[in-house]
């Protein structure tokens, strides 16, 4: 590796372009996820997904993650936060589904940069379409360390969550 800083994109899946064919970040459901799924999903307008490639090889891909729409039953969210909120049955969230990346690029801080983008995306469009949180199921102890260094917390037995006031303020903090 030279001492030069390498620049990622990130931006929505491209089948045609980006080769997700070569992707594998140590999990099988994660890489079959891509290969095989992630279009169909776009497609469908169940979740969008958005992938990192380095600048200078736009399509080789090292990381990934999906949003999509969501809900939170109220009955599972902290009591204190649930009294300040409407009395709707759900509340509406950003599920954060998928967040991978390549094992060759570990140490690079590249799930670091795929969450921080999903975080900022999840703001944003908080702000145009009202989403009280982002949730996630991890998928082991290692993921759900992973997303409590970003402030998520317990909802469930085996989901996370982080409200959006929340996410701004991890973004805020860079």
């Amino acid at each position: 590796m030279s001492d030069s800083i390498q620049l990622f994109i990130i931006e929505p899946l491209d089948p045609a372009r980006h080769r997700r064919d070569e992707f594998d970040c140590g999990v099988t459901a994660l890489n079959d996820f891509l290969r095989t799924r992630a279009r169909k999903e776009m497609e469908a307008g169940t979740s969008m997904c958005f992938v990192m490639v380095p600048e200078a090889d736009p399509t080789r891909v090292v990381g990934y993650y999906t949003l999509s729409a969501a809900t939170i039953a109220r009955t599972v969210l902290p009591e204190a936060m649930a009294k300040k909120l409407p009395r709707y049955e759900e509340m509406p969230a950003t599920l954060l589904g998928r967040l991978a990346r390549a094992v060759q690029m570990k140490g690079q801080n590249i799930g670091q940069r795929l969450m921080l983008s999903a975080l900022n995306r999840a703001v944003s469009a908080s702000q145009e379409v009202a989403s009280l949180a982002l949730i996630t199921d991890p998928k082991d102890e290692k993921a759900r360390t992973f997303y409590e260094f970003f402030g998520f917390q317990a909802l469930t037995e085996r989901r996370m969550f982080l409200t959006m006031k929340q996410a701004e303020k991890v973004l805020s903090a860079l």
